[in-house]
């Protein structure tokens, strides 16, 4: 895939998507908006390959919803999923089910262009996205067991006190394993570490 590349907002919230419009258009990609997931999902066969930015919160047909559809549907579109702060069980239910990235709101424009990076990676050199996935799974991998316990617990949306229960470690054993989860990944926030855990995952099916 080559030249323009496409990008579908679905948002219900018109202030987002304003501001989606134009901090894409600036980014240089063709941008199309849509409210709803209904009324996405009844546009898709006429749209062209690109990237899907889905809002996981909607009434009446919700992100994980559209998701399920564009599988059913064979849809190639990589998703990009977003929403508020405190869903992180939703994001890593998107996540499983083959969102490319996660964005939290309000995101940044670089956080932005890093998730579009990997989804049109993913459509435009497929093995430079699985050279990029093997490189996630090496670096989980090299976790040593307790800081691997504690990702992979966190890729199932459970919380720090969640996890020192059924670990069998105290609250503040489980805040140093992820401190050591952030520094050996490099990465700053949890969902960054949710990306590379699920990245690690999906090397499995490749």
């Amino acid at each position: 895939m080559t030249g323009t590349r496409h990008v579908h907002v679905v948002e219900d919230e018109e202030p987002i998507r304003r501001s989606l419009h134009l901090m894409l258009r600036a980014l240089g990609h063709d941008v199309q908006l849509f409210d709803s997931g209904s009324a996405f999902l009844a546009a898709l066969p006429h749209l062209p390959i690109g990237c899907v930015l889905l809002d996981l919160r909607m009434p009446e047909v919700d992100g994980l919803e559209v998701q399920r559809r564009l599988t059913a549907a064979g849809a190639v579109q990589s998703v990009i999923v977003m929403s508020g702060h405190g869903d992180l069980g939703v994001a890593v239910a998107a996540l499983e089910q083959g969102a490319v990235a996660f964005l939290e709101k309000p995101f940044s424009r670089a956080a932005l262009q890093q998730a579009l990076g990997c989804a049109f990676l993913r459509l435009e050199d497929a093995e430079t996205y699985r050279r990029h996935l093997r490189a996630a799974a090496v670096a989980v991998q090299r976790l040593p067991s307790i800081e691997r316990q504690v990702l992979e617990l966190m890729a199932r949306g459970h919380d720090a006190s969640s996890i020192a229960r059924q670990i069998g470690r105290s609250d503040m054993e489980v805040e140093l394993a992820r401190s050591r989860i952030f520094a050996e990944l490099e990465v700053e926030t949890v969902t960054e570490a949710l990306h590379m855990a699920f990245a690690a995952r999906r090397v499995a099916l490749l």
